[in-house]
């Protein structure tokens, strides 16, 4: 009999419940990660699975210091775990957003011991009330700020030193340049509290590295986790004093918890047509449309530029998603489900909740009380007006 801890997107040894109890409930611990083979549209983007392949070196280097190998799958995800777990073993788990992770999960627990945690949002369901989310933003943020509840970080198990790694030099040509991994977020994460998260609010719609905080890259793969970046932010705050630029990061924490909030509760729902709306939607679906937006070469240099990055480095900022989204959706009359899933594969900080959601949003078929449009061209004048980031990338 042994302890299994069962990783997916908690690629952490920090604030890692289950793993901390498995060390504390068990002698003998294995862990696992499964690289779960499906059928996708498009092919996956080498910048992701690169952040990935780094992310799990650094995680296995981690376990490695108490004596915990990390069994590395290939292949589909319940095969693959059944040929590897052992009918007496205790699976430990953090529970997980989508349908997909859920009915994972359930498999699991029909057929294995299981101690399972909650860990991969700020605030969790029980703190909210079964009648307060109603699916729309503004009344969760009250909810949930007139709370005020936060949950503290748990430190590594005891022996687990982490890895410390200084955040990479800009690389003037990329807006992250960064690798992944718990070392590289961490530090990350120090580097953008020490200064640049008070402008934030200013900078946000830019376009270079630190105009936003890049941190959903590791929040994606839980090599940071929601609690430990709210700890570590409160902490600058009180040694720099709040702003609303601090606050911001907070708000955008907070957009990351409605997100997956939202979708745990209405399920395969934002996979539809018509997402969260009664009414049906018919899209178009034209390859040669699609394909002229995902290889840049729509004609319109904003969204070129936007899409040959994210082509080439795995990144886009907000601003560029909601302008590309919006293209692809009003302008050219696709499907936005095929955009989501162009993002899912390319997308170094692809976030199943937020991608998705954010999608349905600009379809007007989400969280949405109105269908926002993105002007392009009045997008490039504000934002880009010298066009130094539109000639970088077309």
């Amino acid at each position: 009999m042994g302890a299994v801890v069962w990783y997916r997107n908690d690629l952490r040894v920090d604030d890692h419940e289950a793993l901390r109890s498995a060390c504390e409930e068990q002698d003998t611990i294995r862990a696992v990660y499964v690289k779960n083979h499906k059928e996708q549209l498009f092919e996956r983007g080498a910048q992701q699975a690169k952040f990935e392949e780094e992310t799990l070196a650094n995680l296995a280097d981690h376990l490695s210091q108490i004596g915990i190998a990390l069994d590395i799958l290939e292949g589909k995800l319940n095969e693959a775990l059944d040929s590897y777990l052992q009918t007496d073993d205790t699976v430990y788990f953090h529970k997980m957003t989508g349908t997909e992770e859920a009915a994972s999960e359930q498999y699991v627990k029909d057929r294995y011991t299981v101690r399972s945690f909650e860990t991969q949002t700020l605030h969790r369901r029980e703190d909210i009330g079964s009648d307060e989310l109603k699916r729309v933003f503004t009344a969760f943020r009250k909810r949930v700020e007139a709370k005020g509840t936060f949950y503290d970080p748990l430190d590594p198990p005891t022996g687990i030193r982490l890895i410390r790694e200084e955040s990479v030099k800009a690389d003037p040509e990329i807006a992250f340049p960064f690798r992944g991994g718990e070392s590289a977020g961490r530090a990350r994460l120090q580097e953008y509290l020490a200064e640049p998260v008070f402008t934030y609010k200013e900078t946000r719609n830019g376009f270079l590295r630190n105009d936003s905080s890049k941190l959903s890259a590791w929040l994606v793969n839980g090599s940071l986790s929601p609690r430990r970046v709210m700890a570590e932010l409160q902490e600058a705050e009180r040694k720099k004093g709040a702003n609303e630029s601090t606050y911001w990061l907070y708000f955008e924490l907070l957009w990351r918890d409605f997100f997956h909030l939202t979708m745990r509760e209405t399920g395969s729902r934002l996979f539809r047509s018509n997402g969260l709306k009664e009414e049906q939607y018919t899209w178009k679906t034209d390859q040669l449309a699609v394909e002229r937006w995902r290889k840049g070469k729509t004609s319109v240099p904003f969204v070129d530029a936007f899409m040959n990055e994210i082509r080439e480095t795995g990144w886009m900022s907000n601003r560029g998603r909601q302008i590309v989204a919006s293209y692809l959706i009003h302008e050219l009359k696709q499907d936005w489900r095929i955009g989501a899933q162009y993002f899912e594969q390319q997308l170094i900080d692809h976030d199943v909740a937020s991608n998705y959601g954010n999608w349905a949003f600009i379809a007007g078929v989400g969280n949405a009380t109105r269908t926002p449009r993105f002007d392009p061209v009045f997008q490039q004048q504000r934002y880009d007006p010298n066009e130094d980031f539109t000639k970088r990338w077309t």
